[in-house]
């Protein structure tokens, strides 16, 4: 998959909110033992990237005739609108070892009729090539009860692609409902103390 980019000869707040408005995003791209170079890019062919690879997708960038592989290493969106207001790439090559975080995706949860599912690590570490990058892991709960534990350890890597995370965090786990206590009514309420010497007075 392949992104056209331009280099960026104008910066600052007043360029990029015009690189905005004019569809483009403005990009940071790190290159080891290199320049930071500055681009703009296309925002919808950006966020088809998005929808098709996800975050860790891996992709070239076409500058100047010149093609370069690269990595999302960062974005940053805004949060009530549908805009980009930056992206990081990181140029990579074909033999780079990448340590990427990897999303953890819950399959048949709904099978689980006791108890509560609760996902301990919404994503772990491994260390890769860029082609071997996974989109995501699946960890299967069906059959999982009150008690049980799934580990690190108990994902499946593929070929090539090394867990970081520690193997014995704890991934996913069932848990028992949390119960909540009951209201008290009045009649369950401690009657106050009698006050010593209070009938005394009174008979008088």
């Amino acid at each position: 998959m392949n992104l056209k980019a331009e280099l960026r000869t104008t910066t600052g707040t007043s360029a990029s909110r015009k690189a905005r408005q004019e569809g483009k995003i403005p990009v940071a791209m790190y290159s080891k033992g290199e320049e930071t170079q500055s681009l703009l890019i296309d925002r919808r062919e950006f966020e088809n990237i998005l929808k098709k690879e996800g975050v860790n997708a891996v992709f070239n960038v076409d500058i100047d005739g010149k093609t370069q592989q690269v990595l999302i290493k960062n974005f940053v969106k805004a949060s009530l609108k549908d805009e980009f207001y930056s992206v990081d790439l990181q140029a990579v090559s074909a033999d780079d070892k990448l340590q990427v975080e990897i999303p953890v995706v819950l399959v048949n949860e709904e099978t689980v009729k006791v108890g509560i599912v609760d996902l301990s690590l919404s994503t772990v570490l491994v260390e890769t090539t860029p082609a071997n990058i996974p989109s995501s892991f699946e960890v299967d709960v069906k059959g999982m009860e009150i008690g049980d534990v799934k580990y690190a350890s108990d994902l499946e890597m593929p070929a090539n692609v090394e867990l970081v995370t520690d193997a014995e965090e704890s991934l996913v786990s069932v848990v028992a409902p949390t119960e909540e206590p009951e209201e008290t009514t009045g009649e369950d309420e401690v009657a106050e103390p009698e006050v010593i010497g209070e009938k005394e007075a009174t008979e008088e």
